[in-house]
């Protein structure tokens, strides 16, 4: 019997050893696994930036070309090649956000991402302001300053949006998330440089204009920047409609 029962607990303890080694294993393999996936995640993230360097310089290279020959006639590529390189910046942060949401990408990390985001539309908002002088473009920029702690803020991303979904390439937007002035010191530049201490803010062509500004209002400052536009005239023509409509319907109730 004492023989049976010293065999039956070194089974035990076999067993117990196995169980433990293997659910050390598993472990081991889950942490390594995430590991290489937070670390591929990461190093997409760097390509995406990468890109961008690669993006900017080509734009800077072609801006150059058309103030040194002073030929005009390659402006439209310029504003063609600077709306798809923002258009690509804009859905760069959208995977980096994802990344983010999935906790794929570590805090420090994502600061840095955030902060090159932030350098990366200020450098794109520098060329957009010297292309359109040198080429007389019919565009307007805005620099949209914002928090993640602003209720109204999404509002005013919305109406943004819509703009630059009906506009296209005579509309461009550069956001600039006031969460990250204390880790990246030219945010802080350029609130001083416009005054900003309330947000939603956006600076239209130069002029300040703080809290959510509402669809009527911010099409009439947009259209007002430009020589000419389809979609504000259209715009315009509906407005019109609706509001006679709306004088039509009150005058029948009263």
């Amino acid at each position: 019997m004492e023989k049976q029962s010293s065999r039956f607990r070194e089974i035990s303890k076999g067993k117990y050893i196995m169980a433990g080694v293997l659910t050390f294993l598993i472990f081991s393999l889950g942490l390594t696994m995430g590991i290489i996936l937070e670390e591929m995640r990461y190093n997409e993230a760097q390509e995406i930036n990468e890109e961008q360097d690669v993006s900017y310089l080509s734009l800077q290279l072609q801006y150059l070309m058309l103030t040194s020959f002073e030929d005009q006639s390659n402006c439209p590529v310029l504003l063609t090649t600077l709306q798809d390189s923002i258009d690509e910046l804009s859905g760069s942060l959208s995977k980096i956000i994802d990344y983010e949401k999935e906790n794929s990408i570590s805090s420090d990390d994502y600061l840095l991402i955030s902060r090159r985001y932030t350098l990366d539309n200020l450098r794109y908002w520098l060329m957009a302001e010297k292309a359109k002088e040198s080429c007389q473009l019919d565009m307007v920029s805005i620099l949209y300053f914002y928090s993640d702690d602003c209720p109204s803020c999404p509002n005013q991303g919305t109406i943004l949006s819509y703009f630059k979904k009906l506009m296209g390439d005579q509309l461009l937007v550069f956001p600039i998330n006031l969460d990250l002035r204390e880790d990246e010191a030219m945010i802080e530049v350029m609130m001083s440089l416009y005054n900003v201490t309330k947000f939603p803010t956006i600076i239209v062509e130069g002029d300040k204009y703080e809290g959510v500004i509402k669809k009527n209002d911010l099409q009439e400052i947009i259209c007002s920047n430009l020589e000419s536009s389809d979609a504000c005239e259209i715009q315009l023509e509906d407005l019109e409609q609706l509001n006679v409509s709306e004088q039509n319907e009150s005058e029948s109730s009263s």
